[in-house]
């Protein structure tokens, strides 16, 4: 494994679910969750032996370690963040499973440590839902692809998140959270058309759905992100005791054993740069 620096500084990162050892743990979970849809999705990429991989937004961990088995020890995966503490996480996942042909950069597209037009395969997941530019982020993606080369999203569409018995509760508490997350909490539905738009052909699109049940571990995911933006959601003008009443009520209702909640829908999009 080789440790890259930047030459020049990245902005601040504004990814607004933080950089916290609970947000580390979460984020690796989240992968090992999400694992067998991203295996899928590489299964649709003919990606050689040998071939170059970029992950953009690549977290503690993202998709590198799949991305160093689908290249081959020939092959070569650079994972790419800004924050720094997330790319000081991924080098220990990376040592840690011995990912000798994977190296981590700290930054953002397009940066001086990343080749324009030299990657076979360049990928996000989860990244464009947290900008408030993701055109321009897949743009950039686009530009890191070789003539030909493969670029692919993998992106939730919370219009199918819901918990099942409904309740006032979830829907209010959900509305409360959608205009301060930091991005376009649907973006998985516009995938194929922003693909398109940033010159991609070979547009495929598939998704993917969850259910969990009480002590799932993404079950109270909603009750999580109504207390990481607390803040947030009282300066918009909710007052802090009707939401305690509306994260309490919902937390409730969550532990009742027959309920169920729907996860927000994995669309996963690629397409072809123009050769």
């Amino acid at each position: 494994m080789t440790h890259d620096s930047g030459r020049t500084e990245p902005p601040a990162p504004d990814y607004r679910l933080g950089a916290s050892e609970r947000e580390r743990q979460r984020l690796l979970a989240q992968g090992d969750l999400l694992r067998p849809a991203a295996r899928a999705l590489l299964d649709r990429i003919p990606l050689a032996d040998g071939a170059r991989a970029l992950d953009v937004g690549c977290g503690p961990l993202g998709i590198t370690d799949l991305l160093s088995a689908a290249t081959g020890p020939r092959g070569h995966v650079t994972g790419l963040d800004a924050d720094p503490q997330m790319i000081a996480w991924a080098r220990e996942s990376a040592a840690s499973r011995h990912l000798s042909n994977v190296s981590l950069v700290h930054g953002i597209l397009p940066s001086p440590e990343i080749p324009q037009a030299a990657f076979d395969f360049v990928h996000c997941r989860l990244l464009l839902i947290n900008n408030t530019d993701p055109r321009q982020i897949l743009r950039a993606m686009a530009g890191a692809a070789r003539p030909g080369g493969w670029i692919a999203a993998q992106e939730f569409d919370w219009s199918t998140w819901q918990c099942d018995p409904p309740h006032p509760a979830w829907d209010e508490l959900k509305s409360l959270i959608v205009p301060v997350f930091g991005g376009d909490v649907h973006i998985g539905a516009r995938l194929p058309t922003l693909l398109r738009s940033v010159g991609a052909t070979d547009i495929g699109v598939t998704a993917h759905v969850y259910y969990w049940r009480p002590g799932d571990l993404y079950q109270r995911l909603l009750l999580h992100f109504a207390g990481l933006f607390h803040d947030r959601i009282t300066a918009q003008g909710t007052h802090p005791d009707t939401l305690h009443s509306l994260t309490e009520t919902l937390r409730r209702h969550l532990d009742r054993p027959d309920t169920t909640v729907r996860e927000s829908l994995l669309v996963q999009a690629w397409g072809r740069t123009a050769r």
